[in-house]
């Protein structure tokens, strides 16, 4: 009995850990705007922050310092930000990470923002622009704070 116990826990704590994380959508008309892919406010550089997994915990995402907003599974973002170098972080689940891109004007650029299950750490990390558009046309936009 208590051996089936064990793996009956055992067996929910994985699957938890396994299910899709959800985080409040932008509206369909902010969605088809933002899969567009048009060009950023003149003298700014365009990110497109994005989470592809189909099983992730809910990362936050942060842009020199502050918090633009979080992603769940197959969902994404789109911010722009001055030229010149910029840090963004990841967190969640007891864990962050980093990445610093230096932006040029008009840049279009793609961030990859992740936790594959059995990971301990998110990961972040520019993605090449066919990953991150396929990605986004693949996935919803999530509300940016």
């Amino acid at each position: 009995m208590r051996h089936a116990l064990i793996v009956a826990l055992t067996g929910a704590f994985t699957v938890a850990g396994c299910q899709s994380s959800y985080v409040p959508l932008a509206g369909p008309g902010a969605d088809s705007a933002g899969q567009q892919f048009g060009p950023p406010p003149p003298g700014m550089g365009a990110v497109y922050f994005f989470n592809p997994t189909s099983a992730s915990p809910v990362l936050n995402v942060r842009a020199n310092g502050q918090e633009i907003g979080r992603l769940g599974t197959q969902t994404w973002m789109r911010a722009e930000f001055a030229p010149g170098p910029n840090t963004f972080h990841c967190w969640g689940a007891n864990s962050t990470n980093q990445v610093t891109i230096d932006l040029a004007p008009g840049d279009m650029r793609f961030i990859d923002v992740e936790m594959q299950p059995g990971q301990f750490v998110c990961t972040i990390r520019e993605a090449d622009p066919g990953a991150g558009r396929a990605a986004v046309l693949n996935g919803n936009r999530a509300v940016q704070y």
